[in-house]
């Protein structure tokens, strides 16, 4: 089972043996991320040691500059759980805080690669950056640990189709709506979780109802817009086709930005429930229309589409696909 540290629990001496440690934030944890664990978890295996992940709660860049410059792309309970999927022994969290951004290079190296987390191996990307003012990279790491018997290892970022694989390069996906970037490099389709919230009941009125789920604006939104969506409700053990709207639902003038989901053909309640949306496709662009009646008979050609799609892409295939 997989064991969760948090690093200002461990004392010095802490590990009596010798580990195989993995940094990095690892936002969405996207394929390149992948690369990287599973290049520890594997040595780790070969060396019968344990492998260790060191990742952070929150964005180091946010904590720094002290503004919410950085969205993630998942929360920290996702990217455990798939940490975790990957083979990890022991993920070590880092609250990123003042004191921690204050170490020098030479300070990680020591307290916490050395005293703290007892390394025999240290994995990290190519653009791996720590300490003080982010001033220590892999070449202060390969000059400190020259002559040390801590074996350093840099792992090239991964490219696909000639792109270099970052989360950054992701949250522009979520930006421009593009799922199947998304699913490319993070190796699945992009997620939002949430309880279904009570709305205004305008869906029911016109003869769809919807399951809405408030959005967390700290985490990345994809754009704006109509998409098919699956999606797994709590209590249930089938997974639901949708038609999925992101936005503010502009011919009603609403401001707060919403997700609500159609459900294809359920007409349970689910009020409270938890529910995973999974964006499959982007359909078309969130619109304003002068009149209810038109706004219906676009709604009714989005649910049209969307079974058609469900159609045409096995569904079961779609449930596979990850």
């Amino acid at each position: 089972m997989l064991k969760i540290i948090r690093l200002n629990e461990i004392k010095n001496n802490y590990y009596k043996e010798k580990n195989i440690v993995v940094i990095g934030f690892f936002d969405g944890v996207h394929k390149g991320h992948e690369n990287i664990i599973k290049k520890c978890v594997e040595k780790a295996m070969l060396s019968g040691k344990r492998s260790i992940a060191l990742t952070f709660d929150r964005p180091p860049k946010n904590i720094i500059t002290g503004r919410k410059e950085k969205k993630l792309i998942i929360s920290f309970k996702e990217k455990i759980k798939i940490i975790s999927s990957l083979g990890i022994k022991q993920i070590v969290s880092v609250s990123f805080d003042k004191y921690f951004a204050n170490l020098t290079p030479r300070q990680f190296c020591e307290d916490i690669i050395i005293n703290k987390l007892n390394a025999a191996e240290v994995f990290v990307g190519e653009n791996f950056k720590f300490g003080k003012d982010a001033s220590g990279d892999t070449d202060f790491l390969n000059e400190y640990f020259l002559n040390s018997v801590v074996k350093i290892n840099i792992i090239n970022l991964l490219k696909i189709k000639g792109q270099i694989v970052s989360s950054t390069e992701i949250r522009r996906f979520y930006e421009k709506g593009d799922i199947d970037n998304i699913k490319l490099f993070m190796g699945r389709y992009p997620s939002i979780s949430g309880k279904v919230v009570r709305g205004f009941n305008r869906g029911s009125r016109i003869g769809f109802p919807t399951a809405n789920i408030e959005l967390d604006e700290n985490y990345m939104i994809p754009k704006k817009g109509v998409y098919f969506a699956k999606i797994n409700i709590q209590g249930y053990n089938t997974i639901f086709p949708s038609v999925v709207n992101i936005g503010n639902n502009p011919t009603f003038g609403i401001r707060k930005i919403l997700l609500e989901a159609h459900i294809i053909e359920f007409k349970e309640e689910i009020y409270n429930r938890l529910i995973n949306v999974e964006l499959i496709k982007f359909h078309r662009q969130e619109l304003k229309f002068q009149d209810e009646s038109k706004l219906i008979k676009q709604i009714n050609s989005d649910i049209k589409e969307g079974i058609e799609f469900f159609k045409v892409k096995n569904y079961n295939d779609i449930e596979d696909d990850k």
